[in-house]
C-alpha cells in the first residue's frame, strides 16, 4: 500500500509512448523517418502525437503538406525530452554493463564513429589483446552523464567546455584534446570537374550542397567565412549525421562540410578532394573524457592514451 507521501510526490506524466513519438518525430522532422527508428507505422506515430496534444491541450506540431514543424510550445518542450531520454539510454548502458576487469565500455559522436574511431580501433585493440570493447554512439553532445560509460568522446567549443565543467558530474573526470574538428568542403572528382568549374568559394552554391540535421550550423558558419551573402543553394540534400553527408560526397551527390584528419584514406585514394583547404572552420576540438570510476581501469587508461597519440599523430 503506498504512504500518503507517496501519493503526494507522484509524477503526473503521459504514457511513455506518447513521448518518444514526438520526440522522434520533432528530432527527425519527419513522421516517416520517426516510424523507421521506432519501429512503427507513420499512421502510429501520428496517432501518438495527437494523443500527446490532447493530453498536455496544447498543439505541438505544424503540419502542412509533408513537412512538419513545431510550435512555440513544441519547440520550447523538445530538449528537455531529448535530454530525458539521452539520460534514460545512459542510465540503461550503466545497468547493461558486465562488471568484468577485461571491459571498456566507450561512447562517441555517431559521425566521429563511422569516419575516425572504427577504422583505427583494430590498432587499438593489437595493442591491448583480449580487451572488450563495447561502443555506443549517441546523437547528444552535451547532454549526457560523463560517468555512464568508461570512456565518451565528443566535440566542444571552449566556451562549451567551461560550462559542462561547471556541472557536478563532471568535476570529478579526466578529459584532454586529441583531435581538432576542422570542416572544409570535400567532393568527389566528379563533382570537383562539372561545369561550371568549381574555381570560386561562391560557385559551391551552384552546387548540390549536402547537409546534416546533426551538424545544422556549419554550411551557413562556412559561407560567412567565405564571405558569401546568406542565401539558398541550387540544391539541397539533408541527412541524420554528417557522415552520411560526406558518404553522399563520396558517392557524387554533392558538397559536403568534412574534417579532412577524419578522411585521410578518402583523400589520399582520390575519393574526394577539398577545393578551397584554406576556408576551414576549427573552433571546436575533440575530446575523450574518462569517468571517475574508470581512472582506475588500465584498459581505459590506455585507450585515452591511444586517441591521444593517434589524434595528434594525424594532427602534424
Amino acid at each position: 500500500m503506498n504512504s500518503p507521501h507517496a501519493k503526494a510526490t507522484a509524477r503526473r506524466l503521459p504514457p511513455l509512448n506518447m513521448l518518444r513519438a514526438f520526440e522522434a518525430a520533432a528530432r527527425c522532422e519527419s513522421v516517416t523517418l520517426a516510424a523507421q527508428e521506432l519501429h512503427v507505422t507513420q499512421s502510429a506515430v501520428s496517432h501518438q502525437i495527437k494523443a500527446l496534444e490532447t493530453w498536455l491541450g496544447v498543439p505541438l506540431v505544424q503540419r502542412s503538406g509533408r513537412g512538419l514543424g513545431l510550435t512555440a510550445e513544441g519547440a520550447a518542450y523538445l530538449p528537455s525530452l531529448r535530454s530525458a531520454f539521452d539520460q534514460m539510454a545512459s542510465a540503461t548502458a550503466r545497468v547493461q554493463r558486465q562488471p568484468r576487469g577485461n571491459t571498456l565500455s566507450v561512447n562517441s559522436m555517431a559521425s566521429l564513429s563511422a569516419q575516425w574511431l572504427i577504422p583505427q580501433l583494430a590498432s587499438f585493440c593489437a595493442e591491448v589483446p583480449g580487451v572488450d570493447v563495447q561502443l555506443a554512439t549517441t546523437v547528444s553532445s552535451t547532454g549526457f552523464d560523463p560517468a555512464a560509460y568508461d570512456v565518451s568522446i565528443r566535440c566542444f567549443t571552449d566556451d562549451e567546455l567551461a560550462a559542462l565543467r561547471q556541472r557536478a558530474p563532471w568535476r570529478d573526470v579526466e578529459l584532454g584534446a586529441f583531435l581538432p574538428n576542422t570542416l572544409t568542403p570535400v567532393c568527389s572528382p566528379q563533382v570537383l570537374a562539372a561545369q561550371p568549374p568549381l574555381l570560386a568559394t561562391a560557385d559551391v552554391l551552384s552546387r548540390t550542397l549536402l547537409h546534416s540535421r546533426s551538424t545544422p550550423l556549419v554550411w551557413q558558419d562556412w559561407l560567412a567565412l567565405a564571405g558569401l551573402p546568406a542565401q539558398q543553394p541550387r540544391h539541397l540534400v539533408t541527412f541524420d549525421h554528417a557522415h552520411l553527408a560526406v558518404q553522399a560526397a563520396v558517392q557524387g551527390m554533392g558538397i559536403a562540410l568534412g574534417n579532412p584528419l577524419q578522411l585521410r584514406d578518402e583523400l589520399a585514394s582520390g575519393l574526394l578532394h577539398t577545393p578551397f583547404p584554406a576556408l576551414s572552420l576549427c573552433d571546436r576540438t575533440n575530446y575523450w573524457i574518462m569517468a571517475p570510476q574508470a581512472t582506475q581501469n588500465p584498459h581505459a587508461v590506455a585507450f585515452c592514451a591511444w586517441l591521444q597519440r593517434n589524434g595528434s599523430l594525424q594532427e602534424n
